[in-house]
């Protein structure tokens, strides 16, 4: 849910900024439209078309990574924004305006609309392939399947506003509703055909979708060395990144490395990084590994095999074969019909090692003393350590 809403708002953000610069970059154009529009042969078209979709691209492309930089970061980022939208918006839209207008005039008669339509198709396709040059792991196919499709919407609207109201009026909604379809679609084909991604959750209450691939999403204080800026951590504290298949997480500041599934979250700062991954197949017993909350079990784990379960004011002595039923744990139903929804095991032969396993019918949320964010789904063991946190959906308890 959390990923859908922010995607929906990364979607309307990237639309929005879209729009805006599709609706000033023609609006530059507009005092040489008659010029445009008045030249009669086949290289002049051509080139005219390739000036005036040249600014209106780069008034897209600007517009659009102000949109990403602002969604990331929470603050303008104008300078960025020209620098990485600009020039290359620019370039882009001249090429594929003059490849449009190139096909619309030698293969139409002029009057061929779902020629247009497709022409403009084939002029968002180009921008959204240079708009995946600069968006971290949208992907060139997402940023050409994105870019054609929007530009195609906002092609049949173009057209629409051009029948329907003056020149000038119709250029500029015509524009601003192919930047706005160009920049939903984006985050549209990014949202449906990634593997992974990372949904930020602050303190305050805002989330953030990132798409994970080949180029690491780094968190850290310093703008210039991370994505995502946290204040009072490292300059660079953590990176995500996709390698193999895998979700891989680095604590730069340890060295340490783990290999995340989806659901696993991490704590940095003023934020919650949870990890989604759409080829995880669906959980059951046969292919849910142990789940621990940390790569190396508390110390405290090892130097005493007594522990309790702190639930409000009541305290549960944990030991090997400790059962724990519906009564205990009023907020989770248990998957047999017997009432039990955990039970405690031993992880070594020694039984200084504890584990709860889960029986229940969903998934716990647990969180060790570092603040690292685990999900134990059902038939799946936490390793017992001293000061963890577990979510027992509406009830919460404490390893003491």
């Amino acid at each position: 849910m959390k990923r859908n809403l922010s995607a929906l708002k990364k979607a309307l953000q990237f639309g929005i900024s879209g729009a805006v610069g599709g609706f000033v970059g023609n609006l530059i154009t507009e005092p040489f439209m008659q010029r445009l529009t008045g030249s009669a042969s086949f290289s002049d078209s051509v080139f005219s078309t390739a000036r005036w979709f040249g600014l209106v691209g780069g008034g897209i492309a600007t517009a659009i990574m102000f949109g990403y930089y602002y969604y990331i970061k929470g603050k303008p980022q104008i300078k960025q924004a020209l620098k990485n939208g600009g020039l290359f918006g620019l370039i882009a839209g001249a090429i594929s305006g003059a490849i449009a207008e190139g096909i619309y005039s030698g293969i139409g008669d002029g009057n061929n609309e779902l020629l247009r339509v497709i022409c403009w198709g084939i002029a968002g396709s180009l921008l959204g392939l240079g708009l995946a040059q600069r968006i971290p792991n949208l992907g060139a196919l997402r940023g050409m399947g994105g870019g054609g499709v929007g530009g195609v919407l906002g092609g049949c609207l173009f057209i629409l506003f051009a029948y329907n109201l003056s020149g000038t009026a119709g250029r500029l909604a015509g524009c601003a509703a192919i930047g706005f379809w160009i920049g939903i679609m984006l985050v549209v084909a990014e949202t449906l055909f990634n593997k992974a991604w990372l949904v930020i959750s602050y303190d305050t209450g805002a989330n953030r979708t990132l798409t994970l691939g080949s180029e690491p999403v780094t968190f850290g204080s310093d703008e210039n060395l991370s994505i995502i800026c946290i204040p009072n951590v490292s300059p660079l504290a953590m990176r995500f990144q996709l390698e193999a298949g895998q979700i891989v997480c680095e604590n730069v500041d340890s060295g340490a490395v783990s290999y995340l599934r989806s659901g696993d979250q991490k704590k940095i700062g003023n934020c919650t990084i949870t990890v989604g991954n759409s080829d995880l197949p669906a959980p059951t017993p046969a292919n849910i590994p142990p789940t621990f909350i940390s790569d190396q079990p508390a110390v405290n784990s090892f130097t005493s095999s007594h522990f309790s379960l702190k639930l409000g004011s009541r305290v549960i002595p944990l030991s090997v074969g400790t059962q724990l039923f519906t009564s205990d744990i009023p907020s989770l139903t248990a998957a047999a019909s017997n009432g039990l929804v955990a039970i405690v095991t031993s992880r070594s032969r020694n039984e200084l090692s504890l584990g709860l396993t889960n029986l229940c019918d969903r998934a716990w949320w647990a969180t060790d003393i570092q603040g690292d964010i685990k999900m134990v789904e059902p038939e799946s063991t936490l390793t017992l350590a001293l000061g963890t946190q577990i979510e027992f959906g509406e009830i919460d308890g404490e390893i003491v």
